[in-house]
């Protein structure tokens, strides 16, 4: 059985598209790892703090007359930057060209109690000059379906994409393909 030379191409092409769509998956599954939160929102009182991954601590100093609220960002008891924001804000920190959070002020509550204020989107993004963070443990967090039984197993570890089941698949389609461009 010989291959005429346009066969051969056709298939080495078809080859690479498969082989791309296994392999762009894997690459995709690298940024999501470093997202530490993603969209999500928090709520903080005025004077209160929240604690983010790898030690970052962000504060509501206080909540101004006009609306503003004055927020500080530190690490260790650092300040890294503090800034005056207003409802539709954006607050966005970063380090070394690499954007670390980016938190929007979503509504800004006044009330005799105290004064609350939402950020809704937040994301945080792994700072690769501090360690990583460590993950929570598995004993604490509530059991649901889409946590494991063994220990270090989660839904999570998997690398997003094609499995196995998808990998014959398209193996099988090459085959064919090579079959149906071949002269006879």
């Amino acid at each position: 059985m010989s291959y005429s030379r346009i066969n051969r191409i056709r298939f080495f092409v078809s080859f690479l598209i498969i082989l791309s769509l296994l392999i762009l998956p894997v690459l995709g599954a690298q940024v999501k790892a470093e997202v530490l939160m993603d969209g999500d929102s928090i709520f903080i009182e005025t004077g209160s703090f929240w604690e983010f991954s790898q030690g970052y601590v962000f504060v509501i100093k206080d909540v101004n007359a006009d609306g503003g609220v004055w927020v500080e960002l530190s690490l260790d008891g650092v300040s890294l930057k503090d800034e005056v924001l207003y409802e539709g804000d954006i607050f966005v920190y970063s380090r070394d060209s690499t954007e670390l959070f980016n938190m929007t002020v979503d509504t800004i509550y006044y009330g005799p109690g105290g004064d609350l204020v939402t950020f809704e989107p937040v994301f945080q993004y792994r700072d690769r000059s501090l360690p990583a963070p460590i993950p929570e443990d598995p004993d604490i967090s509530l059991n649901d379906s889409n946590t494991s039984s063994e220990p270090g197993i989660n839904p999570d570890n998997g690398i997003p994409g094609f499995g196995l089941v998808a990998s014959i698949c398209c193996m099988a389609v090459v085959f064919i393909c090579s079959r149906f461009f071949e002269s006879k």
